[in-house]
């Protein structure tokens, strides 16, 4: 079922049916180089699974997958969480795409899809994103959509930058 769609993409609610696509791109090292939870395995998949459709009851977002409308290929995931950081809930945008498909504009078209539709749908006022100052091609990604820098700070033990936009 498509929850929301792009030019290019379309992008709907992860179920079991997508654990082999989602496969390329949780245990992918060079993927997951910045992840602050690392490489997945086929349990890990599954709990991914369930804790994003867990999300998708209890938030109204979650992660999604994310595929290429003209031919229906898996490029990744893109969506929301929340946790606190520094004492303070935030969501913020999270994105993983399959190593092929980089480079290629899908990780700013389905950032700004999905903050259009917490915009709209979610009414939110704002969104966080998360990323390690080396990460420097998401750092790219979320200036290219509006973000802007607002602190360092450290995550799950990690150094990040926190980035922001208004919606």
């Amino acid at each position: 079922m498509i929850l929301f769609e792009t030019d290019r993409l379309v992008m709907s609610k992860i179920s079991n049916d997508d654990a082999e696509n989602l496969a390329t791109v949780l245990s992918s090292p060079d993927v997951m180089k910045y992840s602050t939870v690392g490489i997945h395995t086929e349990k890990q998949i599954l709990a991914y699974i369930a804790n994003c459709q867990q999300q998708y009851l209890a938030n109204g977002y979650g992660h999604w997958a994310v595929y290429r409308k003209e031919d229906n290929v898996f490029v990744g995931v893109c969506g929301l969480n929340n946790h606190q950081v520094d004492n303070e809930d935030v969501i913020h945008i999270n994105y993983r795409l399959a190593s092929e498909h980089q480079g290629r504009g899908y990780a700013v078209e389905s950032t700004l899809a999905v903050l259009a539709f917490a915009k709209m749908v979610l009414g939110l006022e704002s969104v966080s994103a998360l990323i390690e100052s080396d990460n420097v091609s998401s750092v790219k990604v979320v200036k290219r959509t509006g973000f802007a820098l607002i602190k360092a700070t450290k995550f799950r033990g990690f150094n990040v930058d926190v980035y922001q936009v208004t919606l």
